[in-house]
C-alpha cells in the first residue's frame, strides 16, 4: 500500500463503508461483458449462416432476444453500479481528508505505548446505564491481561488515564494495547459498554474501497469517527 502526503490507496479486502469493493464489481462486470460478446458472436454467426428456405423459428429467435436484451440491462447495471461505487468512495475520501491534522475519537478500543517512564494514555467508554461494578482490562499483543482498574460506573461518557504500568507497577513495553469494560448491574447482568480510540489523524487511505485513517500506528474506518476533538 503507498501512502502519498497523507493519502495512500490498497487493495486489500475490508468490510466497511461500501459492501462492494472496485475490485469485485470489476470482475462482474468483466464476466458479464464476455457473456455478452459470445453471445452476439453466436447470435450473428447463426443469422449469417441460416437457410434462406428454412428460417429460424419465430420464437426460438424471440427467446434469444429476449436473453440479449437481458444480458445488455446487465451490462447497463453493472456500470451504473460502479459508477456508483466509486463515486461513493470519492466522497468519503473528501470527508476523510477534512480530519488531516486534527484530534478525532472514533469507536474502537486500541492504543500504543512508547515504553518510556512517561507513558500514558487516556481511555474512554460510554455506559448506556448505571452498572454497580465496571473494571477497565488493559490485554497486550498476546492476548493477556496486564492491568485491571476498576473505573467509574456512572452512566454517560468517561475517560480515564492510564499510566502505561502492569498490575506489578513496571512500565509496560512499546506496542498496541487493547482495552475492554465490563460492566454489571446489581443482577450481575452484562452491560455493553461502548470503547473508542482517540488520536491525531496523519494520514488517509482506501482499501478495498473503504477509507481509513491513520491515526499515529493505529487505523481506524472513517466511518467510524464520533467527534473532532480538536
Amino acid at each position: 500500500m503507498s501512502n502519498i502526503g497523507g493519502v495512500g490507496t490498497g487493495a486489500t479486502n475490508s468490510t466497511s463503508g461500501t459492501s462492494t469493493s472496485s475490485s469485485d464489481s470489476s470482475a462482474v462486470s468483466a464476466s458479464v461483458q464476455s457473456e455478452y460478446n459470445t453471445f452476439l458472436t453466436i447470435l450473428t454467426t447463426e443469422l449469417k449462416n441460416q437457410d434462406p428456405t428454412s428460417p429460424l423459428d419465430t420464437n426460438q429467435f424471440t427467446s434469444q432476444l429476449v436473453q440479449f436484451s437481458s444480458l445488455e440491462q446487465n451490462l447497463q447495471t453493472n456500470s451504473l453500479l460502479q459508477q456508483l461505487v466509486t463515486s461513493q468512495t470519492q466522497s468519503q475520501i473528501g470527508g476523510a481528508l477534512g480530519y488531516l491534522g486534527h484530534t478525532v475519537q472514533a469507536t474502537g478500543n486500541s492504543f500504543t505505548l512508547a515504553g518510556t517512564s512517561s507513558d500514558s494514555a487516556s481511555l474512554s467508554y460510554t455506559l448506556p446505564a448505571k452498572a454497580n461494578t465496571a473494571v477497565m482490562d488493559i490485554v497486550n499483543s498476546t492476548g493477556q491481561t496486564v492491568r485491571e482498574i476498576s473505573v467509574s460506573t456512572d452512566a454517560g461518557d468517561h475517560s480515564e488515564t492510564f499510566d502505561g504500568e502492569d498490575a506489578s507497577g513496571q512500565h509496560l513495553p512499546a506496542g498496541t494495547y487493547t482495552f475492554t469494560i465490563k460492566a454489571a448491574d446489581s443482577t450481575g447482568t452484562a452491560i455493553a459498554a461502548t470503547t473508542y480510540e482517540t488520536g491525531e489523524v496523519t494520514g488517509v487511505d482506501t482499501t478495498g474501497g473503504v477509507v481509513t485513517l491513520h491515526m499515529g500506528n493505529l487505523t481506524v474506518p472513517a466511518a467510524n469517527v464520533v467527534q473532532v476533538v480538536s
